[in-house]
């Protein structure tokens, strides 16, 4: 099975850093994208932690995966990150309030495996006929949109979108479940940060991918950046595509 991926991370357009990180590796079928959180400093040095640390243990555990114990490599990584930022929290009273979403994903036996913490999303766009969320934004609006509080249409603009209720960098880190899904030829996976979300709708994203994805992923991350930036950018914006070719 062959993957192609693009990626692309901005800081958007009200932002003067950039706290997201991500890792692309074609070779061995690993992807991270973290959206950081604390502020300039604590937000990028914490979502640089995740993607590093999480990115080297999938990477040197590329030929001992099995599905087996898959899911406890997956959880190690996200357990060491956790640790790595606890610790530079405790280092730096300024870092205090750091941490940072996760997306994973890892391409398996033909399989595509995904997890995340926070309101960083995976989607699957199939056949160029439909864009499928397949994460669920752990945060409080979503929370709210459970309990019928507030409407889904309500998620990207509402005041406390960007509280979120599970991330790395806390002692009561709670491991996500690894969730796997089928992908046919020109099948995409787009993981991406809620700069990109909150900026655009799923018709908005889907229509860019159907419009572009004929000229490779890298002309969809350059689009879809380049419309959230169009949409207002008041975020950091990173995606990461990948086609099943």
């Amino acid at each position: 099975m062959l993957f192609v991926s693009g990626h692309k991370s901005d800081k958007g357009i009200l932002r003067e850093n950039n706290e997201d990180s991500i890792y692309v590796n074609d070779k061995v079928g690993v992807y991270v994208l973290a959206d950081g959180m604390g502020g300039h400093e604590g937000g990028e040095m914490a979502s640089n932690i995740a993607v590093n640390t999480i990115a080297k243990i999938l990477y040197s555990t590329y030929t001992d995966r099995q599905k087996k114990n898959f899911q406890q490599i997956v959880h190690k990584a996200l357990q060491e990150a956790n640790e790595e930022i606890i610790l530079f929290r405790k280092r730096d009273f300024n870092l205090a309030n750091m941490g940072t979403t996760v997306v994973i994903s890892i391409f398996l036996d033909e399989v595509f495996y995904y997890t995340h913490l926070g309101d960083s999303r995976a989607y699957l766009y199939k056949k160029e006929e439909s864009l499928i969320q397949l994460t669920t934004d752990d945060s409080l609006v979503m929370e709210m949109v459970k309990q019928g509080m507030i409407s889904k249409d309500e998620l990207r603009t509402h005041n406390l979108r960007h509280i979120i209720t599970r991330y790395l960098g806390t002692p009561e880190l709670v491991l996500p479940e690894l969730q796997h899904c089928d992908t046919e030829i020109n099948d995409c996976i787009i993981l991406c940060s809620d700069g990109l979300t909150n900026m655009l709708s799923d018709k908005e994203i889907l229509s860019i991918l159907r419009g572009n994805i004929s000229r490779g992923p890298q002309s969809v991350c350059n689009a879809l950046v380049d419309k959230a930036n169009t949409n207002g950018g008041d975020d950091n914006i990173s995606v990461i595509v990948i086609q099943n070719k």
